[in-house]
């Protein structure tokens, strides 16, 4: 019976017994996921530790002390900020592309699977947190510091955290710049470029260290406490950084392990490149800050891109990513001037923008969301928009910290490395007249303080300034930072002042000379080029039916006219120069003599033949005084030959044109396309001569750009379409009655707008 019985029971129960095994190897499975986060989560807070310890190598021996507590507060501030109000906002659910409305406060976090996510988070937001603190360390007081840091956690760094990540915990949220998909796996921009980007906020606010640079701006080498505690460090952050981007698979499978390969080769390549490049081409300058600062370049791109890439290319990433941060290292200190003593900004932010383009540039397309070039552009979105949101946030945030409790540390306590606590104030003894104060440190609050130059201190009321000092909230300052006797920086700021009122008043009186001077030189030019220029009545003379509508912008006109009779021809001339004022006049001075010099023989030459004399002339006179400097001076200019027997008329212009009315028409001649001074020195001519035949009471009109060019109050132009249709429809009006309705219409057109040009419009009837 016992036979049958029990092989009967275990083919009953097989069912369950095997139910039960598929039951234990999913909670094995969904275990293992876990732990490995877990741990993962236990390897980025243990990067704290690897910051605190890089950061303490490489400030100041007086600063590590302070900066090890920051690190501590950073992470106290992220703990609570980040649990309270910063996780809801980056993770809850939500129907808004924006921001998330639920897990306040540990609200609606149910299993152990939420709490292991937000612990991962959690250290997440302590790296970005840290990057603030190193790049602001050695001035930076603790208050102002730790609200900046609560606030980071709460606001800024979720914010943008749901616009990325938003849909990581909970599927059906919809972020907005996921939703493009904006790729950056473990957080290149998302946490190391948020860090770094509020950190140049906060360097630019509070100024750099004292010392840090010299009364002219230059860097000032501020020497390490200890480089062997910065390697450690780099080492501790190398460690976390496997678990930075092989935790965020959110789960232990295959592709973590090639993710940590990716990671550790992109560092390496990148330490490999950073040092290398030092040494070879940047004279070994800080050649153990740029080995550290660029394995950490590296391994801040590799994380964007770490699980879409190949081994071979986070080599290619790692190497370009060293080489990124030397040369950034180099360019923000010396020459944006930002003191950044741990080299955050171009190991987060910097490295951070490389490694999230690495995304679409070096990423397998297969594994990638969109095509490779309409993915870089998404790539380049998220990171103008994560640099955009967060630098307009933080600057709000700093500037009303600024301007409430300071930002600043007193300068005994940024010279003597205090945390908190006072310190009783110390006065050198020994006065020495020699030193010059360069920086004034004022108290904002009890422990603030705001570090000035003197140019923005004397810029202050000067009660205001009284006010400060009858308080003692001043503190006087030579350029390595000693505080200076208030009565010896007081005499000195006293004399800086005098000396500036005196230079003001010596630049007042120079350019009342100048100004004199010019006055004084356009009253000459004018009356030499009036001296120069034939009068209208002698030109009514030469055509008894005749106009020179002639209106300067100022007394000197760059515009002018020629005319002469010589035997039985004429010869009239028409020029526009380049500029207008005493430049115009000298221009057109220097043409006048010209062409008087050309005709003092009473020889008559083609107008080509004069145009071609004058370019050579023109442009052998100006280079001269230009030393061989391109010419930027020209003239525009048409010249007439009328010879009434024959009745033929000899034109040629340099980017001048010619009118002729007759029957009602009026009939356009084209010159050169070239103006006077803008060709070579060669002996070919250029200008070609146009000879035509005229009939007695054809009119003849020749016009500079000034007329038409002339704007109104909305900035429109006349034309020349208009002009000509004017000309047009009055030519059979006499001249006197031409020039009124030209006159008119300039006036009415240019009513309440400044002249733009000179005006010259001629007229005359042939015979």
């Amino acid at each position: 019976m016992k036979r049958i019985i029990i092989p009967f029971m275990l083919f009953a129960l097989a069912p369950a017994f095997a139910k039960a095994d598929t039951y234990s190897n999913q909670m094995v499975t969904m275990n293992l996921d876990d732990l490995w986060v877990l741990v993962a989560a236990a390897l980025v807070f243990f990067m704290q530790a690897g910051f605190k310890v890089l950061e303490t190598g490489l400030v100041k021996k007086q600063h590590r002390a302070g900066i090890g507590a920051k690190n501590l507060l950073d992470w106290v501030a992220g703990s609570i900020a980040f649990f309270v109000v910063g996780f809801g906002i980056m993770f809850g659910s939500s129907d808004s592309a924006w921001f998330g409305f639920d897990f306040f406060a540990g609200n609606n976090i149910d299993t152990g699977k939420e709490y292991i996510f937000f612990l991962f988070q959690l250290a997440f937001t302590g790296t970005a947190l840290t990057i603030v603190s190193g790049a602001m360390s050695g001035r930076t007081g603790v208050i102002p510091y730790f609200i900046a840091s609560m606030m980071t956690a709460m606001v800024i760094y979720p914010v943008f955290g749901y616009w990325s990540w938003g849909n990581l915990l909970i599927e059906d949220n919809t972020p907005w710049l996921a939703g493009l998909g904006f790729m950056d796996f473990a957080g290149s921009t998302v946490v190391h470029s948020t860090g770094a980007w509020i950190a140049v906020v906060g360097i630019y606010m509070v100024g750099p260290r004292i010392g840090r640079y010299d009364a002219l701006g230059k860097l000032q080498k501020m020497p390490a406490s200890d480089y062997s505690y910065s390697i450690l460090g780099v080492m501790i952050l190398w460690l976390g950084w496997w678990g930075f981007n092989g935790g965020s698979t959110l789960a232990f499978n295959e592709d973590v392990v090639k993710i940590i390969l990716n990671t550790n080769l992109a560092g390496a390549a990148a330490a490999f490149t950073a040092f290398f490049y030092a040494v070879f081409f940047q004279d070994k300058q800080d050649v153990i800050e740029k080995l550290a600062g660029g394995s950490l370049t590296g391994l801040v791109a590799i994380t964007a891109c770490c699980n879409v890439v190949s081994p071979i290319s986070a080599i290619l990433i790692g190497a370009i990513a060293g080489i990124i941060h030397n040369l950034f290292y180099v360019y923000l200190s010396e020459n944006l001037k930002l003191d950044d003593p741990v080299g955050a900004i171009a190991v987060h932010g910097i490295g951070g923008i490389f490694g999230t383009l690495a995304v679409a540039l070096f990423g397998e397309a297969d594994l990638l969301v969109h095509d490779r070039w309409l993915q870089l552009g998404i790539q380049v979105v998220g990171i103008i928009t994560c640099f955009g949101f967060t630098t307009v946030i933080s600057l709000g945030m700093f500037i009303l910290i600024k301007k409430t409790i300071g930002l600043r540390v007193s300068p005994l306590e940024e010279m003597k490395g205090a945390f908190v606590g006072q310190i009783a104030d110390e006065m050198n003894d020994e006065v020495d007249e020699n030193r010059k104060v360069t920086q004034v440190a004022v108290q904002i609050s009890a422990r603030g303080y705001n570090m000035y130059s003197i140019e923005e201190y004397l810029k202050i009321e000067q009660d205001k300034r009284s006010e400060l000092v009858r308080h003692d909230k001043v503190k006087y300052m030579d350029q390595v930072g000693n505080i200076m006797s208030p009565l010896i920086a007081v005499r000195q700021l006293g004399q800086q002042l005098e000396n500036e009122k005196h230079q003001i008043e010596e630049e007042r009186d120079k350019l009342i000379e100048e100004q004199k001077q010019t006055t004084k030189n356009i009253s000459h030019a004018s009356k030499l080029q009036s001296a120069l220029l034939g009068s209208i009545d002698t030109f009514q003379n030469l055509f008894e039916e005749s106009m020179i509508y002639f209106k300067p912008k100022i007394k000197v006109s760059g515009d002018f006219y020629w005319f002469k009779k010589i035997g039985t021809y004429k010869i009239v001339l028409c020029c526009n120069s380049t500029g207008s004022g005493v430049s115009g006049g000298f221009l057109s001075i220097l043409g006048m003599s010209m062409i008087n010099e050309i005709f003092s023989s009473n020889k008559v030459l083609y107008p080509e033949k004069v145009l071609d004399i004058i370019d050579r002339k023109f442009v052998k006179t100006l280079r001269a005084k230009s030393l061989g400097q391109q010419l930027m001076d020209k003239l525009d200019m048409s010249i007439i030959v009328i010879d009434e027997l024959k009745q033929e008329l000899h034109f040629a212009g340099a980017n001048s044109n010619l009118y002729i009315g007759n029957d009602g028409a009026l009939k356009e001649f084209l010159g050169n396309n070239c103006s006077i001074g803008r060709k070579d020195m060669s002996n070919d001519s250029i200008f070609k001569r146009e000879s035509i035949k005229y009939k007695t009471g054809d009119i003849v009109y020749l016009f500079t750009n000034g007329y038409y060019d002339q704007k109104n109050l909305i900035g429109e132009p006349i034309t020349k379409e208009v002009l000509l249709d004017i000309l047009k429809t009055n030519m059979d009006k006499s001249f006197v009655n031409q020039q009124r309705i030209l006159k008119e219409d300039f006036d009415n057109w240019s009513t309440g707008a400044e002249q733009t040009d000179d005006v010259l419009i001629m007229g005359f009837k042939l015979r």
